[in-house]
């Protein structure tokens, strides 16, 4: 046999034998059959069953059973994930907090778009009860939980209506630092502080009433004329009034004093002082009544008095804020800024009834609040955005042409 005809015989032989590589690398079938099985004791896990079914399908995609399986599984998954998210807003905006919070959490996590809203609704339920929670603490006094409250927030709408209360803490926590430095050297002073500090919230810490009281004894024990001596002439009782009178004396040219140097609002303040001291005093009741006159048609004054009621705002004392900005916008000839005075007007009258309005029955800003924001408008005035809250802006934008 030549080598020709060897090598032809070798090649029949050879097409005869099967090849090792033409076989599958794996029993894709038993795999296929595995993950079908596994995926029919999954339905407390959901989206794992329908992950394992489309495996199976993708594994054998000539076996329709698991292809039917996986498009009939995840096609109900996803009705159901629909329909859950769906409800859940909804007693999201009826504000049943529970039920939207147990319902959101039934959202799967096989889609992501849907569980993705789903995440971000369970946010905001997060942020709304922490709201809750800190407006609760504050009107209790409890600053530790308003702040710490605060640091938990992560939606920046609910971080913006959470400033207001952080930065009522600061201010209130600065009233009762600024009262214990002037205690010694100025207790009237001290007085005031404590008096701011319980004016915006009266059941906050540190005691204001208390130190009040105090300081106020302090000061009486200090002013109250000297027990009589124990000898047997006793002192006589014109030293009380003598002791009266150089007060009186003092205080008048103090007051005269400050309105040589324009300082008008501390010589009211002197006066006011000497007529505590002695109700009838002419000098006191005359000057009193001149200075007031002479500060309602001063524009300088007229601008202290503007500025003095946007501080107002700003320390969320709305009260005294809305009383100065009225006061302010009552004299034509010395509103020079009517465009701001009528925004922190509306601005006071919004951010009030936000604080003291549970948000289900806040109807949104009242008549005057909308009348003052257009006022604003027309004196052609525009806020500096940075410095108000969101909340308040979007109704501000509302009142826009």
């Amino acid at each position: 046999m030549n080598l020709r005809q060897s090598i032809c015989i070798l090649c029949l032989l050879l097409s005869g034998v099967p090849m090792a590589a033409q076989e599958p690398t794996g029993n894709t079938k038993q795999q296929a059959k595995e993950l079908a099985d596994k995926a029919k004791g999954e339905g407390s896990n959901r989206a794992q069953q329908v992950q394992d079914y489309c495996a199976a399908a993708q594994l054998e995609p000539k076996e329709k059973k698991y292809a039917d399986s996986c498009n009939s599984y995840r096609a109900g998954l996803m009705n159901d994930d629909t329909a859950w998210l769906a409800s859940a807003i909804a007693q999201y905006k009826s504000h049943d907090l529970d039920k939207a919070e147990s319902t959101a959490k039934l959202v799967s996590s096989y889609d992501q778009k849907l569980s993705g809203q789903a995440k971000f609704l369970l946010d905001l339920i997060k942020n709304e009860r922490l709201l809750s929670q800190m407006k609760a603490a504050w009107a209790k006094g409890d600053f530790n939980t308003v702040l710490s409250s605060a640091q938990s927030m992560t939606n920046a709408d609910s971080k913006a209506s959470a400033s207001v209360y952080v930065n009522n803490v600061a201010l209130y926590n600065g009233y009762l630092e600024q009262a214990q430095k002037m205690a010694q050297s100025n207790p009237q002073g001290a007085i005031s502080q404590l008096t701011l500090a319980q004016n915006l919230n009266p059941n906050g810490p540190g005691n204001p009433a208390g130190r009040i009281a105090e300081l106020q004894k302090a000061m009486q024990t200090k002013s109250a004329p000297p027990p009589p001596a124990t000898t047997s002439i006793p002192k006589p009782a014109v030293d009380s009034a003598a002791e009266i009178a150089k007060k009186v004396a003092k205080l008048m040219s103090d007051a005269r004093d400050a309105e040589k140097q324009g300082k008008l609002p501390d010589a009211l303040n002197d006066y006011a002082m000497v007529l505590k001291l002695q109700p009838g005093n002419q000098d006191a009741q005359s000057n009193t009544a001149r200075i007031g006159q002479a500060i309602r048609s001063d524009p300088a004054a007229a601008r202290n008095e503007l500025a003095s009621a946007i501080r107002y705002f700003y320390q969320s004392q709305f009260d005294q804020a809305q009383t100065a900005l009225r006061d302010y916008l009552k004299s034509a000839d010395t509103a020079q800024s009517p465009g701001a005075a009528y925004f922190y007007l509306g601005a006071a009258l919004l951010e009030q009834s936000m604080l003291e309005t549970p948000r289900t029955q806040w109807q949104g800003p009242s008549v005057e609040a909308q009348s003052a924001f257009k006022e604003a408008r027309k004196a052609k005035y525009n806020p500096a955005r940075s410095y108000v809250s969101p909340a308040l802006l979007k109704v501000w934008d509302a009142t826009g042409p």
